[in-house]
């Protein structure tokens, strides 16, 4: 999950020093991942990753101004990550493909999430006391994951893929307006019933992944790729596709 160098907004590449900065940062992040995948996000100290980087915390404060930061930091990587993977598991499958493109991303989710123990549990975990996630920072990242699956939803309700007055989820869910600021300039579909699908579709695959990598399916003897399996044909009639389409798709 390293950052991509950024030009200036007059298309000039970073200087030398920028670029060492640059650097600097990606291995403050990194050296914090390894701290959490070890410890858990509670684990996660200025000192221990400064330790790490053989830097005195007072050098550390020169890229971050204190936990919270990196904390923040490195929840936008892991959204920008998520969103990365979903994407590319939804892009491989044909645009008209709505069940494949349903399951891909479900799928592609928990690779990420399996590939990523760490950053789930960062993002998605139990919350860091005392931190605050700033939502002017990390919402337009988890965006990316979440406009993935109302585009989904959208694009399969207007193909007649998905029936909502089929799905068994009926509730009018009311959001925070500064959530859905600006969804209608963005095309980021905000029917009320698509986005209580997509809560119900995001709770059960939170759920299950929850239990898988927390280690909660040990006293589980099947073969937890069938289980998953068979939990993403539970999420898609629960959302509304066609029951006969599903199981055509095997």
């Amino acid at each position: 999950m390293q950052a991509a160098e950024p030009a200036h907004e007059d298309g000039r590449p970073p200087s030398r020093r920028e670029r060492f900065r640059l650097a600097t940062i990606d291995e403050i992040k990194e050296a914090a991942r390894a701290q959490i995948a070890r410890e858990g996000p509670a684990g996660l100290s200025v000192r221990a990753v400064a330790r790490a980087m053989h830097m005195t915390p007072s050098a550390l404060y020169r890229y971050f101004s204190g936990l919270d930061d990196l904390i923040t930091a490195l929840c936008v990587d892991a959204y920008h990550s998520l969103g990365d993977a979903a994407r590319a598991a939804v892009d491989a499958e044909a645009p008209d493909d709505h069940v494949a493109r349903w399951r891909a991303f479900e799928n592609g989710t928990r690779r990420w999430a399996l590939d990523n123990p760490g950053a789930f549990a960062l993002i998605y975990g139990t919350p860091l006391p005392g931190y605050r996630a700033p939502a002017e920072v990390t919402r337009p990242a988890a965006r990316r994951f979440t406009d993935i699956a109302l585009h989904l939803i959208a694009a399969a309700v207007a193909a007649g893929a998905v029936d909502l007055d089929r799905a068994l989820i009926q509730y009018r869910p009311r959001l925070d307006p500064g959530l859905t600021a600006g969804w209608e300039e963005a095309d980021v579909p905000h029917d009320p019933r698509v986005l209580a699908t997509l809560i119900g579709a995001w709770t059960m695959l939170q759920g299950h992944l929850t239990l898988e990598l927390f280690g909660h399916f040990e006293w589980l003897e099947t073969d937890l790729d069938t289980v998953f399996d068979a939990h993403v044909t539970a999420t898609m009639l629960t959302i509304g596709f066609d029951p006969r389409a599903v199981a055509a798709a095997g």
